[in-house]
């Protein structure tokens, strides 16, 4: 929260500058592109979204999270930088400490000359009842292409059942893709609760 943000922290001066633009600031804290909404911080990126700015405390906890939670595979620095400003999340030294974080995990460097992820507990995606959960991903491009010029294919596998669905594609279009979740999913086995993609 804003209200709890002391002296030491990055964001107090940003903080300050925000609710008194009038003070004196160095031209480097003027220049940045900064909200407060709901007493939180926020920064405006490039593509004019907003991401939440985390103190100290909170930057662990999204590095951890984001290296070794229940969703992490141990990325390098720069793939958990990237991780979490696609998550909204925003300091300064991002990627330094990224950087860092990942240099001192002990399974990264126990299992680094392998090229797996270290052992961990698996997390299966259950769906309650059949065709309410679907992965969809595209395999190709294949060579060589098929008699009919089929360089593609379309694959859903339902998570409860795992059924699968497949269509080959000459091309991967936006226009293919729907169609095919009309007509082989939604059709066929009603609208699903969620579809996942890569």
């Amino acid at each position: 929260m804003v209200l709890t943000i002391t002296p030491e922290d990055w964001r107090h001066d940003t903080v300050q500058y925000l609710k008194n633009p009038n003070g004196s600031y160095s031209q480097q804290i003027r220049r940045r592109y900064y909200v407060i909404r709901d007493e939180v911080l926020f920064r405006i990126s490039s593509d004019d979204l907003l991401m939440k700015c985390l103190g100290k405390k909170e930057q662990l906890v999204a590095m951890t999270e984001v290296h070794e939670g229940i969703c992490g595979a141990h990325q390098a620095g720069i793939k958990m930088r990237w991780l979490l400003r696609r998550h909204g999340y925003y300091w300064p030294t991002i990627l330094k400490d990224c950087i860092e974080y990942a240099k001192g995990c002990k399974d990264c460097q126990r299992h680094g000359p392998i090229q797996h992820v270290p052992a961990g507990p698996m997390n299966p995606i259950v769906k309650a009842w059949p065709f309410k959960g679907w992965a969809m991903d595209v395999i190709g491009q294949i060579y060589p292409k098929s008699s009919k010029g089929h360089k593609y294919i379309l694959v859903a596998t339902d998570f409860f059942t795992k059924w699968v669905e497949a269509v080959p594609l000459k091309q991967v279009t936006q226009v293919e893709v729907i169609e095919f979740i009309e007509k082989n999913i939604i059709h066929r086995f009603g609208l699903p609760e969620s579809i996942m993609t890569d």
